[in-house]
């Protein structure tokens, strides 16, 4: 019984260890705005890292690496 607990606890803890830091991830893009999110390398968001970019159009951008560390707007689309 403890050994299937424990097996249980060890993956449950690697699943959640090899998620991506996109758990806190950006709000989502409403219609009819331009939504941009920006993914830094610290939490000092020093280090640009990777790009997101949803366009009124529907059409999505990005670029380099998903991290935990955001910035994330929006505009309305005009």
């Amino acid at each position: 019984m403890i050994r299937r607990v424990l097996a249980v606890a060890t993956l449950v803890g690697a699943v959640l260890a090899t998620l991506p830091a996109v758990a806190q991830a950006a709000p989502i893009c409403q219609s009819g705005y331009l939504c941009n999110t920006q993914y830094f390398s610290d939490a000092a968001r020093t280090n640009l890292v990777g790009v997101k970019t949803e366009f009124c159009s529907g059409e999505v951008s990005t670029w380099g690496r998903v991290t935990g560390y955001i910035k994330w707007s929006a505009s309305p689309c005009g």
